[in-house]
C-alpha cells in the first residue's frame, strides 16, 4: 500500500480488475482540514483485503460522528435505518433472509450499523437518508459477490482462478456435477438470483453518485445559513463533519460500485 497527500481537487478513483478474491488497483481519497486548509490524502492499495478494511474504516468514522450526533440532537426527528427493502423494490423479498440480507445482519450485529441522523432540514434529511442508502446498496451489493465467490472458490478448489468473472466462477462450480455440484447448485441459486437483481438497480445507484457528491458539497457551503435552528447550530461543525463523511463514503462506494456492476453483468441463468 502506498499513500500520497495533495492539495485540493484529487478525486476517488477506483481502477478495479475484479473484486473479493481477485487481483485489482484501487484507490481511497480522504478530506480533511488542516490549520484552514483542505488536505486530501490518497491511498492506493493492490489488495482487495485492505481497501475492504480501508472502507470499512472510513465509514465506521461516518458511524461515529452520526452517533455523537444522535447523543447530542436531543429535540431532531427521530433517527431513520436502511432496510434492505428501502433500495430496490426487487429486493424487499430477501428482507430478513438470514443468509441473504447483508445490510440486516450488519444492523442486527452492531458491527455495520445503517442507522443516519435528521435534524430537521427536509434538504439535509434527505441527504442524510439517500447516502446511507447508496452505502446500503453497495454494502449489500458487495457482501453478496463476496459469498458467491466463497462457495464458487469452496467449490471449485485449485481450479478456482483469481481472473475468472464472476459467472465463470458460478458456471463453473455448478459445472462440477456429483454431491458436490448439487450442493453447491442449491447453494448458490438463491444468492445468483439476489446477485441479478442487484445488478439490475446497480446503473441506477451509480448514476447517483456525482449528484449525492454534488448536494452534499453545496449543502456543506450552505449550512451556516440554512441551519438556523438555535440548538442545532450549537453543533454545526459536527453536522458539517458528518456532511463530508458521507460525501466521501459516496465517492469511494461509487467508484467501487462501477466495478461491482461490471462482475454482475457475467451472470447469466
Amino acid at each position: 500500500m502506498r499513500m500520497t497527500t495533495s492539495m485540493f481537487g484529487l478525486t476517488a478513483a477506483l481502477l478495479l480488475s475484479g473484486c473479493s478474491m481477485f487481483q485489482f488497483h484501487g484507490t481511497i481519497t480522504k478530506t480533511k482540514t488542516v490549520d484552514g486548509q483542505t488536505v486530501t490524502t490518497t491511498e492506493e492499495f493492490d489488495d482487495w483485503q485492505e481497501m475492504k478494511a480501508a472502507m470499512d474504516k472510513s465509514f465506521k468514522e461516518l458511524r461515529g460522528t452520526t452517533k455523537e450526533l444522535l447523543t447530542k440532537l436531543v429535540e431532531a426527528p427521530p433517527p431513520g435505518e436502511v432496510h434492505l427493502a428501502d433500495l430496490s423494490p426487487g429486493l424487499a423479498s430477501y428482507e430478513g433472509n438470514s443468509n441473504l440480507d447483508f445490510v440486516g445482519n450488519a444492523r442486527a450485529s452492531g458491527e455495520d450499523g445503517f442507522t443516519y441522523v435528521q435534524i430537521g432540514v427536509p434538504t439535509y434529511d434527505a441527504f442524510f437518508k439517500s447516502t446511507a442508502e447508496f452505502h446500503g446498496f453497495v454494502y449489500q451489493t458487495r457482501e453478496s459477490i463476496k459469498h458467491l465467490r466463497l462457495s464458487a472458490k469452496a467449490a471449485l478448489g485449485k481450479d478456482y482462478k483469481a481472473k475468472m468473472s464472476l459467472g465463470d466462477a458460478v458456471n463453473a462450480a455448478v459445472a462440477q456435477g456429483g454431491e458436490a455440484g448439487l450442493a453447491v447448485e442449491g447453494q448458490l441459486a438463491e444468492t445468483r438470483e439476489l446477485a441479478m437483481v442487484l445488478g439490475g438497480s446497480t446503473p441506477s445507484f451509480v448514476q447517483q453518485t456525482q449528484g449525492l457528491v454534488s448536494s452534499g458539497q453545496q449543502l456543506i457551503a450552505g449550512a451556516p445559513s440554512s441551519i438556523t435552528n438555535p440548538k442545532t447550530v450549537l453543533h454545526l461543525d459536527l453536522i458539517v463533519k458528518g456532511l463530508g463523511q458521507s460525501v466521501a463514503v459516496v465517492k469511494d462506494s461509487g467508484g467501487l460500485l462501477v466495478e461491482l456492476g461490471r462482475d454482475l453483468a457475467t451472470l447469466n441463468r
